[in-house]
């Protein structure tokens, strides 16, 4: 996907405007500036401990196919989902810069590409300095160092009827490319290898281990094999307090509190957050976390039920609905659920029981 997306942004900068000029400046910002600063954010991870990343959202969207969901929530399980999803996201951010390569090699080759740059505050030795600043890297290649003459020269207006020779416009190529290569690939490939080692270390934990010590060779498969399937109940004690964490419609709570009664109160809760000091009061009131069926539980809400201090009763219903009813939870998304619920303590997975 990541290789996808970096082909068709980069042939949209790439292939400029009707006349087939491209801004030089939106060419470094894409392959220059961003990169350092996704790259910068990543360090950021690194170091405060994160590393959920760009994947961790993708991988949240409804579109994954049953098992990859099953794997996912066996890494959390595992205790090593944030580094996989960080490695993932390294893997997708690299990809992105190789299918950006990729497409300027290729018009490279099969066109000629116009480097121009339009600035109404910046002249050319304004920009200069900066450029040569970025060009540092390289200094062995003098070839792809900029100079004031060629800046002046490929200068654009576009009320303008001149035009410039055109070979000169085709001698930037050099310098971008070389811009991609020490601000996109080079990075982004050892942020990889970092990323990687991070995730080999966080499957050869002990929490992960078999045996006498031996790592798994296929941990996610004995996760899953070994996961405890929580009981399943139709009862929750009243009054209780359910926290909205799937921002379900309506019709969903007029459900609930017809089948088990109507709540004490509601709360819509956000994903990310931990509880707060309402969450944790002193209570003899039930807890019914009301969740997605068909999204994985992932670590979000693990970190948000594990939160949940008290000695009342706490509840998980995974529900499932479509355009204005409920409709049954499949048994694929119950299992899932069912290993979630049977990794926590103290908590009970519920199913609504609808028989007369």
């Amino acid at each position: 996907m990541g290789l996808m997306v970096g082909f068709v942004v980069g042939y949209g900068v790439l292939s400029g405007d009707s006349l087939g000029r491209v801004n030089l400046l939106f060419l470094l910002m894409l392959f220059a500036f961003v990169p350092v600063i996704g790259l910068i954010m990543s360090i950021g991870f690194i170091v405060s401990g994160g590393g959920r990343g760009l994947a961790g959202w993708i991988l949240e969207l409804p579109i994954l196919p049953p098992r990859l969901t099953v794997e996912i929530l066996n890494l959390g399980l595992s205790g090593s989902r944030k580094s996989w999803l960080f490695y993932q996201t390294q893997v997708l951010a690299l990809s992105f810069a190789l299918g950006g390569l990729l497409v300027y090699l290729l018009l490279l080759l099969g066109s000629d590409i116009s480097f121009v740059w339009r600035s109404t505050l910046l002249e050319a030795a304004d920009i200069l300095p900066i450029l040569r600043v970025l060009a540092m890297p390289w200094w062995f290649w003098p070839e792809a160092q900029p100079g004031l003459d060629l800046l002046q020269q490929t200068q654009d207006y576009r009320l303008s009827s001149q035009t410039a020779n055109p070979p000169v416009l085709g001698q930037w190529w050099k310098y971008i490319f070389a811009a991609q290569c020490t601000y996109n690939l080079l990075p982004r490939t050892l942020m990889l290898l970092v990323a990687r080692r991070r995730y080999e270390r966080a499957m050869s934990a002990p929490s992960i281990r078999q045996g006498q010590g031996q790592p798994s060779r296929n941990p996610l498969n004995r996760l899953s094999e070994e996961a405890v399937l929580a009981p399943v109940v139709d009862a929750i004690a009243s009054p209780y307090i359910l926290l909205d964490w799937a921002k379900s419609p309506d019709f969903c709570q007029t459900h609930i509190s017809s089948v088990i009664g109507a709540p004490a109160e509601v709360r819509v809760i956000e994903p990310l957050p931990l509880a707060t000091a309402a969450d944790n009061a002193v209570t003899t009131q039930s807890l019914l976390v009301l969740v997605k069926s068909w999204e994985p539980p992932l670590g979000e809400l693990g970190d948000y039920l594990h939160s949940l201090s008290g000695s009342q009763q706490k509840f998980i219903l995974p529900l499932d609905w479509g355009e204005g009813a409920v409709k049954p939870i499949t048994a694929n998304h119950l299992n899932e659920w069912r290993r979630f619920c049977g990794s926590l303590s103290d908590w009970q997975l519920l199913q609504l029981d609808e028989s007369p």
